[in-house]
């Protein structure tokens, strides 16, 4: 087995080597390139350079007798590797592949590239094999010259893995830079200085600094006075530096600064200098703005530059490349947000470039976006006093919720553009093209998930409406949508607005959920709407609906056609009519001409207009481009107690973003991580307690709100109930029903529901029943009306706070009687009225045998209501055929609504009450009262 390795340009190896013949993975190899007095030209372009470590793997092939020890190379991918003889013999061995000793051959390979030594010395010190033939420990030193492989270049090397003694450590020689590339103008003097660092574990002293190059005399020098190097000894970590001067010429030097010291780790540092003759600068220059990005035109110079032209920002002082134009051009996208400032230069080479033109830009922070019918697009920018007209390479565009990306129908599919560099790309799934009547992708418009919203269809009958993420998934359709066209989200993102065109037309909204069409009132006429980020519809219609031009009306509603109202735009052709992010400014195009049109803003409602551009076109499809302005804010709505289920709203709103792209998240009591939820955050499984639930929103800009936090209780104890008995027969009407509970949860009694079901007089009880008057009651009593003849029973159950319910209570009953008027009276019988009895009436009898009847009769007990008095007489009551028993009417006295009870019967009976009075004295009867 062997160490850890180290692959790469000898310079750059900052790692030791313990003991070799421990071969743990702290053991080191290095190997790579080596740079010696022979120029490697472009043959150090074709070896990788860069040190490469790691713990080695040995790989023995037995057929070749070779062994391949390897590293994972991650700059490059693969492996980087050396081959030698295997078994090998230990000594010292004169590299050349085309010796007779087999130790005398041995290779690289890194990357895609590999060099065999043709010269050097391979110094074996250990070497021993398992007793499978595989590699128990391997030390070796390996310096020459190595042919790269089909080049017929050279390149010196230097391998070496783990150590022939283990006490010894490596020393390691590193440059800052490690290389040197610069330019400059033919004539000027260079001067760069080199920091040496010794990064190993052994001192190393410096013998020489000098420069190699293939050509006599070098055209880099060392200072005389700037070598500070050599004859130093560096410790771990101590510096020295080396001072290189050039004179620059007309063409490029390529040369190395050699570091040479008391170990086989020889330092080389590439130099280059692109030398050149003066570049001719551009003139003219001029730079349009836009929000983020800038249009940088120019006139070229006498002779064109060979490269082409370069934008750098030197706001700062330093400078940035932005972007490279060909020597043709005359102008180029610049991407960015002013203020700022920008240097053009004229370049012949990588530094050979023409002295900066410079130019301001101003920042931008608002764009009006139109397109004309044909596809050509071009922004206003609405905050300079004297906006300038920008050409966009696009064609009628959308901007995301995130103010970064167009969405631009035009072409053959639905494409994806960022606004600073407006490089496309073509949604997946949206570039068919088989039939162009079903397949052509139009009215492309961003949602505000950041999906996107589509119409394919030329035809206007094989219209259909489709949704898409930007990177293809979740294509699907929505709808069957023929004669339907002008497509625009709702802020919320689960509806579009689209035109239906058949009859005098009017705008439908669609449920993106499952493609449901509901009509918006009083659109019906209409030409052409915009939906603003608020969700306000701009209807816009014509005075004369007969003439396609003239004065027209632009009037704002909500998206259920509610709260209309006119704008008060001047007086004219006004179309496009569209709301910026923030709902305080409009903008519209002006027509004077069947296709001239001027871009104006106004205020939101339509006065103070003024004009943007100068220039005429046909102007359609007016879009907002604007910053990021306002932060959004979070909200949280929780009950002051729940159950152990909750369902919390989570509020977001954002003064210049839809609502739909607000991004919410929350954490619960303790928690440290935020998670995604919606506007209502549905919490089960809770425990009884305080707990605590924050919030936030961050919209699509990155704004983020201020982190809000509510408390709140859980209750899991659901209240009881009891309702008061009522008296067993009820002799007053309406009836008042009383009861009480009690909430041991601590959230205390919200509410009370009460149900009853009840018996007639002949027939048993019914099913339940809930009155709507009855449920949610926060008062403990309830005035019922009784049906006479009835008999009822009550129950009733609380709510608390919380929402937990209780269970029903139990059952009390009461009966309504029968008023007396409704049983049949025989002779004798006298029917009066009077507000002392029940129902306000009364039958009186003074004659022996008298009877009153009710047919059908369900009960198994009953009641007479009666008057008793000093003179009165008695009855007997009879039921289905058998007397119940005898009642006496005496009392000293005279007392009404007196419910006089019989036994109860064993059993149910029904049939019919008799009630039989037994002499002429006084007997006067108010009701009879049945009980099942």
């Amino acid at each position: 087995m062997v160490g850890a390795v180290v692959l790469g340009w000898v310079a750059a190896v900052s790692a030791a080597a313990p003991s070799a013949h421990a071969a743990t993975a702290a053991d080191v190899a290095v190997i790579g390139d080596q740079i010696t007095s022979t120029r490697l030209s472009s043959s150090s372009a074709t070896y990788p350079e860069g040190p490469v470590a790691g713990v080695p793997a040995a790989r023995v092939d037995p057929a070749s007798s070779t062994v391949t020890v390897s590293v994972q190379d991650p700059v490059n991918g693969g492996s980087a590797t050396m081959t030698m003889a295997w078994p090998a013999r230990t000594g010292s061995w004169a590299l050349d592949f085309r010796g007779p000793d087999a130790e005398q051959t041995v290779k690289l390979t890194r990357g895609t590239r590999s060099c065999t030594f043709t010269s050097g010395t391979l110094q074996v010190y250990l070497a021993e094999t398992t007793a499978t033939g595989d590699v128990a420990a391997l030390s070796v030193d390996a310096t020459g010259s190595c042919g790269l492989s089909g080049s017929g270049l050279y390149a010196g090397a230097q391998v070496r893995i783990g150590d022939n003694d283990p006490t010894r450590v490596v020393s390691v020689p590193r440059a800052t830079p490690a290389s040197v590339s610069t330019g400059a103008v033919n004539g000027t003097v260079v001067t760069r200085d080199v920091t040496v660092t010794n990064t190993g574990d052994r001192p190393w002293t410096v013998r020489s600094a000098v420069v190699a190059s293939a050509s006599s005399p070098s055209k880099f020098t060392v200072t005389p006075d700037g070598n500070h190097c050599t004859g130093l000894t560096l410790t771990t970590g101590q510096t020295c530096t080396v001072q290189v001067t050039v004179t620059a010429s007309f063409y490029t030097v390529w040369e190395d600064l050699v570091v040479g010291g008391d170990s086989p780790m020889t330092l080389a540092v590439p130099l280059t200098l692109e030398g050149y003759n003066p570049v001719e600068p551009p003139s003219a220059l001029a730079a349009t703005p836009g929000r983020l990005s800038a249009t940088v035109s120019w006139q070229p110079p006498s002779k064109l530059p060979v490269v082409g032209y370069r934008v750098y920002d030197v706001t700062a002082g330093s400078r940035t490349l932005l972007a490279s134009a060909p020597a043709s051009a005359t102008q180029v996208l610049v991407p960015g947000a002013g203020p700022r400032t920008l240097a053009l230069v004229a370049a012949n080479g990588r530094y050979a470039e023409s002295p900066d033109v410079v130019v301001d830009v101003p920042a931008v922070t608002s764009e009006v976006v139109a397109s004309d019918p044909y596809g050509s697009t071009v922004s206003f920018a609405t905050d300079p006093a004297s906006p300038a007209e920008r050409a966009l390479t696009l064609e009628r565009v959308d901007l995301d919720a995130s103010r970064t990306l167009w969405v631009s129908s035009g072409g053959v599919g639905v494409r994806v553009c960022p606004v600073a560099t407006e490089q496309c790309v073509t949604v997946p799934g949206t570039d068919g093209t088989a039939n162009p009547d079903v397949d052509s992708p139009t009215e492309a418009r961003w949602l505000p998930d950041g999906s996107i919203a589509f119409l394919r269809g030329n035809s206007d009958q094989l219209r259909t409406l489709w949704v898409v993420r930007s990177d293809g998934t979740g294509l699907r359709k929505v709808a069957n949508v023929p004669n339907h066209d002008q497509l625009a989200p709702a802020p919320d993102g689960t509806q579009v607005v689209l035109r239906n065109n058949d009859g005098f037309g009017r705008f439908e909204r669609v449920r993106l959920s499952d493609g449901s069409i509901t009509a918006i009132p009083g659109t019906d006429g209409a030409d052409n709407f915009t939906v603003s980020t608020r969700g306000q519809l701009v209807v816009e219609r014509r005075v004369d609906t007969a003439s396609t031009t003239g004065p027209r009306t632009a009037t704002v509603m909500n998206l259920d056609g509610s709260g209309a109202r006119r704008l008060a735009l001047p007086i004219g052709d006004n179309r496009a009519v569209t709301f910026d992010p923030t709902g305080t400014l409009v903008a519209f195009a002006r027509y004077t001409g069947d296709f001239e049109a001027t871009i104006w803003v106004a205020a939101a409602d339509g006065t103070a207009a003024r004009q943007l551009s100068t220039s005429t076109g046909w102007w359609l499809g007016l879009r907002w481009s604007v910053d990021d302005r306002m932060s959004p804010t979070a909200g949280i709505a929780v009950p002051a107690y729940t159950t152990r289920s909750a369902a919390l709203t989570i509020g977001a709103a954002d003064g210049d973003d839809p609502v739909g792209s607000l991004r919410r998240e929350c954490r619960l009591d303790s928690a440290t991580t935020w998670s995604p939820c919606g506007p209502t955050l549905s919490l089960t499984g809770l425990t009884v307690g305080t707990h605590s639930v924050s919030a936030r929103v961050t919209d699509p800009g990155g704004r983020q709100s201020g982190v809000v936090s509510k408390s709140w209780v859980v209750d899991a104890s659901a209240p009881t109930a009891a309702m008061t008995a009522p008296a067993s027969v009820q002799t007053r009407t309406p009836v008042t029903l009383t009861w009480t509970a009690t909430d041991a949860g601590g959230s205390g009694v919200a509410s009370y529901d009460v149900r009853s079901r009840y018996a007639s007089s002949s027939t048993g009880f019914g099913a339940y029943g809930y009155p709507s008057a009855w449920q949610k009651l926060t008062a403990t009593s309830l005035n019922a009306t009784l049906g006479a003849g009835n008999q009822y029973c009550f129950s009733v159950r609380a709510r608390d706070r919380a929402g937990n319910t209780g269970a029903w209570s139990a059952e009390r009953c009461t009966s309504m009687p029968l008023d007396d008027r409704a049983l049949s009276a025989s002779t004798g019988w006298t029917r009066g009225s009077s507000t002392s009895y029940l129902f306000n009436t009364y039958s009186k009898t003074v004659k022996t045998g008298a009877q009153l009847t009710r047919s059908g009769v369900q009960a198994r007990r009953l009641a007479v209501v009666a008057t008793t008095c000093s003179t009165c007489g008695s009855v007997d009551v009879y039921h289905a055929g058998g007397k119940l028993g005898r009642l006496s009417l005496y009392s000293s006295t005279t007392r009404t609504r007196q419910v006089l009870w019989l036994p109860v019967q064993t059993v149910t009976r029904t049939g019919t009450v008799t009630i039989r009075s037994l002499s002429t004295k006084q007997v006067l009867i108010d009701g009879l009262a049945i009980t099942h």
